[in-house]
């Protein structure tokens, strides 16, 4: 796989993590389930959260980290997808999301878990209901080559759905987790404010 002249160019304007989170913000959110390979996304300007995952992957690998994921799972909510990579401040995540909540974390977290934990209580579906309740460890999506995730015409869905075979770690039980608190409906507006409501959850 080779990136063309116009891709690399794209990356190398990618220096950090930050400029990768932005572009990545940037995106038109894509509500559909088809999932695009980052060339294909660097085309469209479009992307959900699997796709701005795998372009945000894409990018770090570009700048010498390894290409991860971490996949998380919600009830009765959308899954979500974040790009994970460490330094030696520790582990930070790229993320885009429909929600205003869900983006990226900075390098300052000793853990993937402790990581993950700071989404808990900004992961909660459309009535208020936090949702969020396993992880997987980061996926290396040099696994998944044979698909040749980066630049493929072919749509990855199938990929990204079969992160849910993988291992996951239990961060609360269901039955805890409904029984929690909805957050406050202040909360609820702000997360959701922008979003493109055809790609909502539907609760």
């Amino acid at each position: 796989m080779e990136w063309t002249p116009s891709e690399r160019r794209f990356f190398r304007s990618l220096k950090t993590p930050d400029h990768i989170q932005e572009q990545v913000n940037n995106l038109i959110y894509n509500p559909t389930d088809h999932a695009s390979s980052p060339r294909w996304v660097m085309i469209t300007g479009e992307g959900h959260c699997l796709e701005g995952g795998l372009l945000a992957a894409a990018a770090l690998e570009f700048h010498g980290h390894k290409p991860l994921m971490v996949d998380l799972v919600a009830e009765d909510d959308d899954h979500h997808v974040l790009c994970v990579y460490k330094t030696s401040s520790g582990w930070g995540s790229l993320s885009k999301s429909n929600t205003t909540l869900l983006a990226g974390r900075r390098p300052f977290y000793k853990s993937v878990h402790e990581l993950v934990m700071s989404y808990f209580d900004f992961y909660f579906n459309m009535k208020g209901k936090l949702s969020l309740y396993s992880y997987s460890d980061p996926i290396n999506l040099n696994r998944f080559n044979h698909w040749n995730w980066r630049t493929t015409d072919q749509d990855l869905m199938e990929m990204g759905m079969s992160f849910n075979d993988l291992t996951h770690y239990e961060l609360i039980d269901q039955t805890k987790l409904k029984s929690l608190k909805p957050v406050p409906n202040k909360l609820v507006s702000a997360c959701f404010l922008g979003a493109d409501q055809s790609g909502l959850y539907k609760a």
